[in-house]
């Protein structure tokens, strides 16, 4: 199997993950790809420091410049030569040493799904637990109707899937490249969804570190809704993702989650003595802008009355 690493700028964290990638006690070979994307902090140097202890099953990618979180996720699944693949964030952990062989016994026995995730901690970015990542405490099957809710089937550091890189590339690449502001992990789990069924394990098996800096590099500081309370790049994404879902063949109606992202924006008017007013107002303003079913949409907003 193959792991995939992405580093930027992750010194503080980095030897934790790659500890806990060490850790797993698996009864198969595996490669850790890692793509160190030209940090400029010194998240290479540590990364060095690590391949003797893997004994050559580390290939790492130090970039000469940086190819973004897209471009450096394309870049290492192209040189995946496992059946499955994993991934792991440089600021995340592992924290169960058999979840490798869990999630390879589980696609081994059920050959129906692509691809399996399990719960998770959501910590702190000195790695203070805050909460479990998900409220499912038992077996699930993520659908079609998770997605249109804006749900994920988990996060990224808990992915266990097939190896389908090269067809995905294939057939899917241009359409991945016309879609590139909509987050990864949401097109990929769309386009997955055509391949099989997605398993949510309920085992916390891994560590979600979120923490929000001024001017950080992580994706909760450039991206987080709830941090940032940007309903509008929300929106987009829900939009985009209908947009996409048409292209690849398996329409998706993203019309309630739409619908939640216009209210919350509403609501947040309000909040923190009502100084993000007209900053809110404007988001809602250009929501209904770039909105193609306006009519309908503001139909559906009428029809709705609280935020879910």
């Amino acid at each position: 199997m193959s792991i995939i690493m992405l580093v930027y700028n992750h010194e503080r964290f980095i030897a934790q993950a790659l500890e806990s990638v060490l850790m797993q006690k698996t009864d198969f070979e595996y490669e850790l790809i890692i793509g160190e994307d030209c940090s400029s902090d010194g998240s290479r140097e540590i990364i060095r420091r690590y391949e003797k202890r893997f004994e050559g099953k580390m290939k790492p990618l130090y970039r000469d410049k940086n190819l973004g979180m897209a471009g450096n996720l394309m870049d290492c699944l192209e040189r995946c030569t496992g059946q499955y693949i994993a991934v792991l964030e440089g600021d995340d952990f592992w924290t169960d040493d058999e979840k490798l062989q869990k999630q390879a016994a589980f696609l081994d026995e059920h050959p129906e799904y692509v691809m399996t995730v399990h719960n998770w901690n959501i910590v702190s970015g000195s790695g203070a637990f805050i909460e479990k990542g998900s409220d499912y405490r038992e077996f699930k099957t993520f659908e079609k109707e998770d997605l249109q809710k804006y749900y994920l089937p988990a996060q990224t550091s808990t992915i266990f899937v097939r190896n389908i890189a090269g067809e995905l590339k294939e057939k899917y690449f241009k359409i991945l490249k016309k879609y590139f502001w909509i987050p990864p992990d949401r097109c990929v789990s769309l386009i997955l969804l055509l391949y099989g069924k997605i398993a949510f394990l309920p085992d916390v098996m891994s560590s979600y570190r979120y923490y929000v800096e001024e001017n950080g590099t992580n994706w909760s500081s450039k991206h987080d809704t709830n941090a940032k309370r940007n309903y509008l790049y929300a929106y987009l994404t829900a939009l985009g993702m209908e947009w996409m879902s048409r292209d690849i063949g398996f329409p998706v109606d993203m019309t309630k989650a739409k619908v939640n992202f216009f209210k919350t924006a509403g609501a947040a008017r309000g909040w923190d003595g009502g100084k993000n007013k007209h900053k809110m107002n404007f988001y809602r303003v250009l929501m209904l802008l770039v909105e193609p079913h306006r009519i309908r949409m503001i139909k559906a907003i009428r029809r709705t009355h609280k935020i879910y």
